[in-house]
C-alpha cells in the first residue's frame, strides 16, 4: 500500500425522529386519523402506480453491527462501517462490497495507522461520518478520528483507491493561522478541529469539505470553513473562511457556513457546483442557501428564506436542480422544495398521501425523490409528478422482525447516498429473524 501524507505547515440541533433523517418541528395529529387518511389515499391509487420491486439481503454480520451504508452511482458497489464484536472489545472497520456477487474487501480498521504531527503517536480510528464512493466504486472517502489520549472526532479525511492503492491521509491547516504564534494563543495545532461534512464528485477527483472549530482551549467561538481537495495533486484550497487576529473576523458576507452536523451541503456529480447554507447579514439568524463553483468564483444566493433551518440538500449530477428540506420558522412552509441552480422556479413539493414530503435522498439524474409514508417507502418522479410506492410489506423479499424495513439511519443533517444515478437501486435496512440489529438489503426497481 502506497501512503501519501498531507501535513502542511453551537449550532442548536434538533432531535431526530424515528427512521427519518430530516429534522422538523412536528404537530402530531391523532395517529389513527393519520393512518386512516394514508390508507384511504393509497387505496385510491391505481395498482399500476406501485413499482415492480424486489428486495435482496446484502450483509450477514452475525453478532456485529453494520452502519452507514452508501451506494455508488452505478448501483454496483456499497461501502459501510461495521462494528466487530470481540468479547468485551469493539473494533470498527470500513468495508466495501460488490453487490452483484457479495465479495468484500476491508479498506481500513481501527488502529491500523497513526496520526500526523503533533499526533504521530496516536492511533487512528474510524470516524463518525458515513463513507462515500465515487460513481463506479473506484475511490472511497471516509473520516478518521484520533483515539486516546487525544480523542478528537473526525479530525482527518482518508482518500483511497478501492483496490487498496494510493491511501492519502490529510489534515486541514487553517490558512488564517499561518505565521501566527500558536503557542501564545494556546493552540495545540494549526489545523481545523473537525470535519462536519464532505462530498465527492462522481469521478473521485474532487472533494468538498465543511470544517468546524480549532484546536485551542479558548476556542474563540465556533468558526467554520469550506475547503476543496484534489486527491490526485494532494492539494487543498480554502474557499470560505474567516481571518484571525485576536479573534475570528469575517471580511464580508456570506459567512459562517452551517456546520451543525453538516446541514445542507452537497456537490453535483460532475464536481462543478457545491451547495451550502451560510449567514447572509449581520442578523445572526439570517441564513440562506448558496452555490459556489469549483473555481471558488460565482458564489451566489439561491433562496430568500432568511432562516438557518435548511436541514438537507441534494443537487443533480448536471448541477441544474436542487432539492432541499426546510424545517424552520419563517413564513415559508415546512417541507421539501425544488429550485433551479440559478435561483428560479422555486417550488414546494406536495404529496397526495402524506401531510408533507420529508425527502430522504434524490437520484443523481435529478428525477426521483425518496421519502416515507408510515411504513411504506415512497418515490416521487419529479419529471412526471407521479407518486408511487417503492416498497411495502408485499414487496418480494421484504422481512418483518422487531421493526419494519426502512431507509438506513444517518447522522442528523447528513445527505445520504443510498440511491443509484438512475433511481433503480436503493439501499434498505431490516431486521432478520431473531436478530435485533438490522442488516443491509438492496431494493431493485423496474422504473417506467
Amino acid at each position: 500500500m502506497k501512503i501519501f501524507i498531507n501535513n502542511k505547515p453551537r449550532i442548536e440541533s434538533r432531535p431526530k425522529l424515528g427512521g427519518f433523517k430530516t429534522m422538523k418541528k412536528t404537530l402530531i395529529p391523532a395517529f389513527f386519523l393519520l393512518t386512516l387518511f394514508s390508507t384511504m389515499a393509497l387505496a385510491a391509487n391505481s395498482k399500476d402506480e406501485k413499482l415492480q420491486a424486489s428486495i435482496r439481503r446484502l450483509t450477514y454480520s452475525g453478532n456485529n453491527v453494520v452502519r452507514y451504508p452508501s451506494l455508488s452511482a452505478d448501483g454496483r458497489w456499497m461501502i459501510y462501517i461495521i462494528e466487530i464484536k470481540e468479547e468485551e472489545k469493539t473494533t470498527n472497520a470500513v468495508k466495501m462490497m460488490n453487490v452483484e456477487d457479495g465479495k468484500e474487501r476491508e479498506l481500513f480498521r481501527d488502529g491500523s495507522l497513526k496520526g500526523l504531527s503533533p499526533f504521530q503517536d496516536v492511533p487512528l480510528i474510524v470516524g463518525s461520518k458515513p463513507p462515500v464512493l465515487s460513481a463506479r466504486g473506484e475511490v472511497a472517502v471516509f473520516a478518521l478520528s484520533l483515539g486516546g489520549p487525544a480523542s478528537i472526532l473526525d479530525h482527518y479525511l482518508a482518500v483511497v483507491n478501492t483496490d487498496g492503492s494510493n491511501f492519502w491521509l490529510t489534515s486541514f491547516p487553517i490558512e488564517a493561522l499561518k505565521g501566527k504564534d500558536l503557542e501564545s494563543f494556546e493552540f495545540k495545532s494549526g489545523d481545523w478541529e473537525r470535519i462536519s461534512n464532505y462530498a465527492l464528485s462522481s469521478d473521485g477527483k474532487r472533494i468538498a469539505c465543511v470544517l468546524k472549530g480549532h484546536l485551542g482551549p479558548k476556542r474563540y467561538g465556533n468558526s467554520s470553513a469550506i475547503i476543496f481537495l484534489e486527491p490526485s495533486k494532494k492539494e487543498q484550497r480554502t474557499i470560505l473562511a474567516p481571518d484571525f487576529q485576536s479573534k475570528w473576523v469575517w471580511p464580508s458576507f456570506p459567512c459562517q457556513p452551517l456546520t451543525g452536523g453538516g446541514w445542507a451541503f452537497s456537490m453535483s456529480g460532475n464536481g462543478q457546483i457545491i451547495i451550502f447554507g451560510a449567514q447572509s447579514s449581520s442578523d445572526k439568524n439570517d441564513y440562506d442557501l448558496y452555490l459556489v463553483g469549483w473555481d471558488g468564483a460565482k458564489m451566489k444566493r439561491i433562496t430568500e428564506f432568511h432562516d438557518r433551518w435548511f436541514s438537507l440538500a441534494d443537487i443533480s449530477h448536471d448541477g441544474q436542480k436542487v432539492v432541499f428540506f426546510y424545517s424552520g420558522k419563517t413564513e415559508k412552509e415546512i417541507g421539501t422544495y425544488e429550485v433551479r441552480t440559478d435561483g428560479s422556479k422555486l417550488k414546494y413539493l406536495e404529496s397526495r398521501i402524506t401531510p408533507q414530503i420529508e425527502f430522504f435522498d434524490m437520484s443523481g439524474n435529478g428525477r426521483y425523490l425518496l421519502y416515507k409514508n408510515i411504513y411504506k417507502g415512497m418515490i416521487l418522479d419529479l419529471d412526471r409528478g407521479l407518486e408511487r410506492v417503492a416498497f411495502d410489506e408485499s414487496t418480494a423479499g421484504y422481512v418483518q422482525g422487531l421493526f419494519p424495513m426502512d431507509f438506513p439511519q444517518f447522522p442528523a443533517f447528513w445527505s445520504p447516498s443510498i440511491i443509484s444515478l438512475e433511481g433503480d437501486r436503493i439501499l434498505l435496512v431490516g431486521p432478520p429473524a431473531a436478530k435485533e440489529k438490522p442488516e443491509v438489503y438492496l431494493l431493485s426497481l423496474k422504473m417506467k
